[in-house]
């Protein structure tokens, strides 16, 4: 899972009219001191939230009953990693982000923030405020519609990546995944790496997003033996890279390797809203530290029902590390390298593998480094037939694009002649970044790619693919074009953002060589149109942009956070 070379080489989805409204939702803000300065800048101090002026207008009230609300107004539609926990990239509630709108001059640059540290996170519209998390362990809620710093806050000193000896992320490790938010209060979740005392440890963080104030009984230690083979035991070199999962009371996130240092191996981690650890377990279930860590470029951990959780695991040390051929999906082994597999949450709350897929030849790629990466992406359903209703797409850096049936992954070596046991295999170029997803027009696809891969180089592009059906009803897609513009490493996962499935509203979008880009969604001529593009300095590998309220987000390598939509701003966008 070599994806820091990579690096230095450069619940469910609520639906379109569910808006859950922050003012009515319950927290316990009020009684939580705060520290209120004048400014709140980048370099303030310490781990009290600075509160600036910006904030009396979205500052935390009380309710009738004696409680208090954890933000004002808002919603909290897309407040996780790709805007729903099927990670397909799809944000069905924009209008205000039509072709029209998009392509027009006055859609541009409507502010530049700079804040403390890198980054990778991505920004998330959270109530009225849109929260950045920085590698250097800063926490900001800024002024959606004019980037002004409402509140900041310090959690801890980050990690000295230089101390590893590693190239990447220089010079601070803090918080590298896109945080999750409970739908239900409205609080922020999000994990970063600390010292503590002279030494290196992981911490599960609550933040009320109106004021920065850490909650009750958080931050949370990660720590411990896996559940499912106590030989694992989770160390600080393990890294934090997919997007976390908020799912049935607990958050859930997974970790991989920094600069594959050793030991470690994949590892998911629960913690639930009561602050304490629910469970730990890993996908090398026998024996110890063979790899398998879990970075999906990271694409969050993916959910597609109650007590489901699915993710994709990178390169394991040894043959003993990968799935035996054959292997039925529906009885997956201990070792789970480079493979989609589905963890159901036990009713003691720990973890269990219940499905899984895995490539017949998994252990020829993975001597390529050619390993799994993005999320899963849990197609919506205008993508389904009769016999197969739930679908799954999946990519990797050896350039194939998965099509897998969700109700049965697959296995290893399972298909014809022990081959593959999947709906469609498509050849495509080196994607480490997740898939987007867009159901209207029939169905699309779309895949970044880059230059390597199995394919032996090429320009890189955003492939499209239609959604198909063949005679027999078999589910499949189809390459019918690609961007315009070519790619270079570190492009993100294409992002769709549309008036429902209405034609002529979508948009897609990626983050590639310095620029935002805007594409039409549906090719002509085999290209895809290029609405626009805007420039954002240095991104972050591989980092989307964050989404809402005809607003888009993005952040970069020099701390810089830009907001891009119509200017002036249009009446009600948080209304």
């Amino acid at each position: 899972m070599r994806y820091l070379r990579a690096w230095a080489r450069r619940s469910l989805r609520l639906p379109a009219t569910r808006r859950v409204k922050l003012g009515a939702l319950l927290g316990i803000a009020s009684t939580l001191s705060l520290v209120v300065v004048s400014g709140g800048a980048a370099g303030a101090l310490g781990r009290s939230p600075q509160v600036t002026s910006a904030a009396r207008r979205l500052s935390v009230g009380a309710t009738p009953a004696g409680t208090s609300q954890v933000a004002q107004a808002g919603n909290l539609l897309y407040a996780t990693s790709r805007g729903s926990n099927s990670r397909d990239g799809w944000y069905p509630s924009e209008p205000g982000l039509s072709p029209k709108v998009v392509g027009s001059p006055n859609f541009e640059q409507v502010f530049a923030t700079q804040l403390n540290g890198q980054i990778y996170a991505q920004p998330l519209l959270v109530g009225r405020v849109v929260l950045v998390a920085t590698e250097t362990d800063w926490v900001y809620g800024l002024d959606p519609e004019t980037g002004a710093i409402v509140w900041s806050r310090h959690l801890a000193t980050a990690f000295r990546d230089k101390s590893l000896g590693c190239g990447d992320l220089l010079p601070s490790l803090g918080v590298t995944s896109t945080p999750t938010v409970d739908p239900a209060t409205g609080v922020v979740y999000l994990v970063a790496q600390e010292y503590v005392a002279g030494k290196i440890a992981w911490f599960m963080h609550a933040v009320n997003p109106a004021t920065g104030a850490e909650m009750p009984h958080f931050p949370v230690m990660i720590k411990g033996p896996a559940s499912n083979n106590p030989l694992q035991v989770f160390r600080y070199q393990q890294m934090q890279r997919p997007g976390l999962l908020f799912l049935g009371g607990v958050v859930y996130a997974a970790f991989g390797t920094h600069c594959e240092i050793g030991p470690y191996s994949g590892v998911v981690v629960g913690v639930s809203t009561s602050g304490h650890e629910t469970t730990m377990w890993t996908d090398q279930g026998k024996g110890t530290d063979s790899g398998g860590g879990i970075w999906q470029g990271g694409g969050g951990l993916t959910s597609d029902g109650p007590n489901q959780i699915l993710f994709a695991s990178g390169n394991g040390y040894a043959p003993s590390s990968h799935p035996p051929v054959p292997t039925p999906g529906s009885s997956p082994p201990p070792n789970l390298a480079d493979s989609v597999v589905r963890l159901v949450v036990q009713p003691n709350g720990s973890l269990k593998a219940k499905d899984f897929f895995s490539r017949y030849d998994d252990q020829v790629i993975d001597g390529h480094d050619w390993d799994l990466a993005g999320s899963p992406v849990a197609l919506p359903s205008q993508f389904s037939t009769p016999q197969y209703p739930h679908l799954l797409v999946a990519t990797g850096k050896e350039g194939i694009v998965y099509l897998l049936n969700r109700d049965s992954l697959g296995g290893a070596g399972e298909g014809p002649r022990h081959k593959d046991l999947a709906l469609g295999e498509y050849q495509a170029g080196e994607a480490i970044s997740s898939a987007g997803a867009w159901p209207g027009n029939g169905g699309y696809v779309y895949v970044s790619t880059d230059n390597g891969g199995a394919n032996g180089g090429g320009q890189g592009h955003v492939d499209v693919y239609k959604f198909t059906v063949g005679s027999k009803g078999r589910p499949g897609l189809r390459l019918v074009g690609t961007g315009s513009q070519v790619t270079v490493f570190g492009v993100s996962g294409p992002l769709v953002t549309s008036d429902g499935t209405r034609p002529g509203s979508a948009v897609v979008w990626v983050v590639d060589g310095g620029n935002l880009q805007a594409y039409d969604p549906v090719p002509v001529n085999g290209k895809l149109t290029l609405i626009g593009t805007w420039p954002v300095g240095n991104p972050c590998s591989f980092a989307p942009p964050g989404i809402g309220e005809a607003m888009v987000y993005m952040g970069n390598q020099e701390g810089v956070l830009y907001g891009f939509g119509t200017k002036p701003s249009p009446a009600g966008r948080l209304s």
